[in-house]
């Protein structure tokens, strides 16, 4: 390849080269021996290096002589020196044509991996012919294996041997340059530099009049050219010079014009003024002219917008050469770099349309489309949401999309608590639009100009959830039981364990079963039989119901937990089988999470035993028990109407029941003050429970009533003659 048909160099890329080098030694090599020189000595002559032998800088620098001859490091070349280039000690050789006819440096020693850029002045010269070849061959090495062969158009030609014609020039070499061709590692880019193979071959047929030599070698923008005693376009406050590379920018296709700034830095030594001259014949227009603006030794500065481009355009690379010339010193060289902008498409994001049915093992999947001049989005941290029963497995596995790429992030579904059928949600996250610059094994961000916002990508999502009519759980001493570990599910119920810790090694184990007594307890859907291999410790059951599914007349807030005795063959208060009896029922109505967050006090412990309650809003009820059992969702039969209190006897108690809750809706009454269903305690509960008076047996500690009741019952019978109800 020529200079020409090297990759641009993106400023971005620049500075990422400085952090990845920083423990990467550099070296500048005049080879000249001693502390005046290079601070050691060289091979000296008459010998220097013989072939096939090498040389190792106290830096680290290898240096292998493949010539077939002597290579030197002294000012004994012939004709080196009649071009502008090689002056003073030099390394310098008449290769022959009997081995590889190579002369190679290997930069492994200088530090971890290789250099990010190589330049150094080159020049050479073949005996018997009228000029020699004016390009000269090279391959490259990164420290990763991959391999790249390259090569360099010298443009400055000088009197060689015999009147002949040798070529020159300054060989800056950057690892962004190359790609793997060779080894065929990953076909990737370079990461940097390890190993640099020049080829001599083209000089090898004059003998010992063929000539070529190397001068002021330098690594990572250790002096050298370009960066040592002049003034020349740089990156990063002078750290890196770019002459004869590509500072670049990107701007999204719009209205209006996207500029492009130079830095500037002057290690001429003196203060002086600058002109930057923008090359005509480009894809750029003039935008902000530099001309005899004053710079300051060891300065460097930043003009914006040195180049404009109208954003109308069609997409693509729009680049203009530039010329930094340093008007203060016509010995000077000018200093030609490019400058380029890249006008970019919008992203084209597709994938949120449809439904991902997770149930088939879908992911939800943003791509973009493809295009060499497209926009990319990232993701925003943190903004990736999902809505119904369904979790978020990982995120989207890249940070980003880029055109002709894509994203995906895997979905679980949460199926504890949920009623078989099918279930929907939805997820979604925040994109921003960015751009890109591709170095093998990095991306790094590049400013994008006009950047739009990006609407919030969104995912529907459903999962078809069969039957579970049974399900077990092994936990060890001291495990939770819940949430989201054991549950069974049908069309009607969903039965799981929310909270809990077992104080044993244990199996417990969950199945359906058919409803033993229905006589005495009206279920919505099937019961279920938990059972454990030793006992639970405190524990908390929640059944999920549907709401449809109700039988008519049994309203939702009279639904409870409770338990089929087997002793007396029939169904009662789950909790009423606890260690406390059900003395410590507490009627909530809310979700479980809300009790605990309330008067649960944030964590389960003894003093909920037998606290129960219902969540109307997501059609859930839940009871907090110690014992295994059949357990049911409904709500008993009264063995007598108006027998609110189960006694087997209509009394003052049940009499009491309504009187406590009078002219209340339910909630916040308490439900067995309302036999009616009707949410409100008022006259068609009192008339449930008088129409029914002293049926049953009473039980041996029911009381007389008192005067001061019959006193209320008389001042309220003459409502039992008309129904009143509040709104």
């Amino acid at each position: 390849m020529t200079r020409h048909a090297f990759t641009r160099t993106a400023s971005l890329f620049l500075l990422a080269a400085i952090l990845t080098t920083t423990a990467q030694a550099q070296v500048f090599y005049t080879f000249t021996s001693g502390p005046g020189g290079d601070g050691f000595a060289w091979p000296a002559s008459p010998t220097g290096i013989i072939d096939s032998d090498f040389f190792d800088t106290p830096d680290g620098v290898f240096i292998d002589n493949q010539t077939g001859n002597n290579v030197f490091f002294d000012s004994q070349y012939q004709v080196a020196g009649n071009g502008s280039r090689i002056s003073g000690d030099a390394l310098w050789g008449n290769p022959l044509d009997l081995n590889s006819d190579t002369l190679s440096f290997d930069f492994n020693g200088l530090g971890f991996g290789g250099v990010q850029t190589l330049d150094f002045d080159f020049a050479w010269s073949e005996a018997g012919v009228p000029a020699v070849s004016d390009f000269v061959s090279f391959q490259v090495y990164d420290s990763d294996g991959r391999g790249a062969f390259g090569g360099w158009t010298l443009n400055d030609a000088f009197t060689g041997f015999g009147g002949g014609t040798g070529y020159e020039d300054t060989i800056s070499l950057d690892a962004s340059m190359f790609t793997d061709d060779d080894f065929n590692v990953d076909g990737g880019a370079f990461i940097d530099i390890e190993l640099i193979e020049i080829f001599l071959g083209d000089i090898t047929f004059g003998g010992n009049n063929s000539e070529f030599a190397i001068d002021n070698f330098a690594t990572d923008g250790a002096g050298g050219p370009g960066g040592n005693g002049e003034v020349f376009p740089s990156v990063n406050g002078g750290q890196f010079d770019v002459t004869g590379s590509t500072n670049g920018t990107s701007a999204l296709r719009g209205t209006g014009t996207a500029g492009i700034g130079l830095e500037v830095t002057n290690t001429s030594g003196a203060d002086t003024t600058f002109s930057i001259q923008l090359q005509g014949g480009g894809g750029l227009s003039a935008g902000t002219i530099v001309s005899g603006d004053t710079i300051l030794n060891g300065e460097s500065l930043f003009t914006p917008d040195i180049a404009t481009v109208d954003r109308s355009l069609p997409a693509g690379d729009y680049t203009s050469q530039v010329v930094t010339v340093n008007d203060g010193d016509p010995l000077d060289p000018d200093n030609t770099s490019s400058l380029s902008i890249d006008l970019l498409d919008a992203p084209l994001l597709t994938g949120t349309a449809g439904t991902v049915d997770v149930s088939l093992g879908q992911n939800a999947t943003l791509s973009n489309a493809a295009g060499p001049f497209r926009a990319s989005v990232k993701f925003d941290p943190g903004t990736t949401t999902t809505t119904g029963p369904f979790t978020l497995v990982s995120d989207f596995d890249d940070v980003r999309v880029l055109p002709g790429g894509s994203a995906n992030a895997t979905l679980g579904f949460n199926r504890f608590g949920q009623l078989s059928g099918t279930h929907s949600g939805t997820l979604s996250t925040s994109v921003t639009m960015t751009h890109y610059i591709v170095n093998t094994q990095v991306y790094f961000e590049s400013s994008l100009g006009f950047a739009e916002p990006i609407v919030d990508q969104t995912w529907n999502l459903a999962f078809d959830l069969p039957d579970t009519p049974s399900d077990s759980l092994v936990v060890a001493v001291g495990e939770n039981l819940g949430p989201n570990k054991i549950g069974v599910n049908d069309s009607d119920t969903a039965v799981t364990i929310k909270d809990g810790t077992s104080s044993s090694a244990q199996t417990f184990d969950f199945v359906f079963v058919i409803d033993p007594d229905p006589a005495s307890a009206s279920l919505v859907g099937d019961p279920v039989d938990l059972s454990s291999s030793v006992g639970p410790d405190l524990f908390v059951i929640e059944f999920t119901f549907d709401a449809v599914s109700l039988p008519p007349g049994l309203p939702a807030v009279d639904l409870t937990v409770v338990e089929f005795n087997t002793t007396s063959s029939d169904y009662n208060p789950a909790i009423d089988s606890n260690a406390d009896g059900g003395a410590g029922s507490t009627m909530f109505l809310l979700s479980y999470e809300d009790y605990l967050a309330g008067p649960g006090g944030g964590s389960l412990d003894a003093g909920d035993l037998s606290a129960f309650g219902i969540d109307l809003t997501n059609n859930r009820a839940w009871a907090i028990l110690d014992h295994d059992g059949i357990f049911g969702l409904g709500i008993l039969t009264p063995v007598l109407p108006g027998d609110l209190d189960g006694d087997g006897f209509v009394g003052i108690n049940d009499l009491n029941i309504v009187l406590a809750n009078w002219n209340q809706n339910v909630p916040p009454a308490n439900p067995l003050a309302d036999p009616s269903g009707d949410g409100f305690v008022g006259i068609d509960d009192l008339n449930a429970v008088l129409g029914n008076w002293n049926a049953g047996t009473p039980p041996t500690s029911n009381a007389v009533p008192e005067p001061g009741t019959l006193v209320v019952l008389s001042l309220i019978g003459l409502p039992l003659l008309s129904r009143k109800k509040r709104a």
